[in-house]
C-alpha cells in the first residue's frame, strides 16, 4: 500500500487533510476516529514531502471549461456543508468535478447532469469558487 492509498483510506474514514503553507493538518470528526487512525497517520509522517506534493497538486486550479471565467478560487476548509444536505470533505475535488459538470452542461444544454447552470454556479460558490459565464462578462 502506498501513501496515496493511506490518504484515501483516512479520508474515507471521515478525516480530512489540508495544507497550510508547508504544514499538513488533519481534521478528525472525533477523538475516537483520531485514535483509530493514529497508526496510519504515523505511517504518513515518513512521506511528508510526498503528501505535501500530493495535496498541492490536488488543490491546483483546474482549467476552466469553455465559456466560464474564474473570478475567485478561495477554497473553504473542509468539512463544508452544502445546501443540498451534503458534506464536502475534499473541496478541490468537489470544485473540479462541479466545473466538469458545468462544462458538460454548457457544451450540451439538453444534457441532464442533475443540476442547472445556476445551481452548479451556486454549488461552486458554497465551497469558495466564484465563476462567471463569459456571456455575462461585458
Amino acid at each position: 500500500m502506498n501513501f496515496t492509498d493511506i490518504v484515501n483510506e483516512i479520508e474515507a474514514a471521515g478525516a480530512c487533510f489540508r495544507l497550510e503553507g508547508e504544514k499538513v493538518h488533519v481534521w478528525y470528526p472525533s477523538d475516537e476516529r483520531r485514535e483509530e487512525l493514529a497508526a496510519r497517520i504515523a505511517f504518513l509522517r515518513n512521506y511528508r514531502a510526498e503528501v505535501k506534493a500530493f495535496l498541492k497538486a490536488r488543490t491546483a486550479i483546474p482549467v476552466m471549461p469553455p465559456g466560464v471565467r474564474l473570478v475567485q478560487w478561495g477554497l473553504k476548509a473542509p468539512p463544508i456543508v452544502v445546501e443540498t444536505g451534503s458534506v464536502v470533505f475534499d473541496s478541490a475535488l468537489f470544485a473540479s468535478s462541479t466545473l466538469v459538470q458545468l462544462g458538460d452542461l454548457l457544451a450540451n444544454p439538453n444534457r441532464n447532469v442533475g443540476w442547472t447552470v445556476p445551481q452548479l454556479i451556486d454549488r461552486l460558490a458554497q465551497v469558495g469558487v466564484a465563476v462567471l459565464l463569459k456571456s455575462e462578462v461585458s
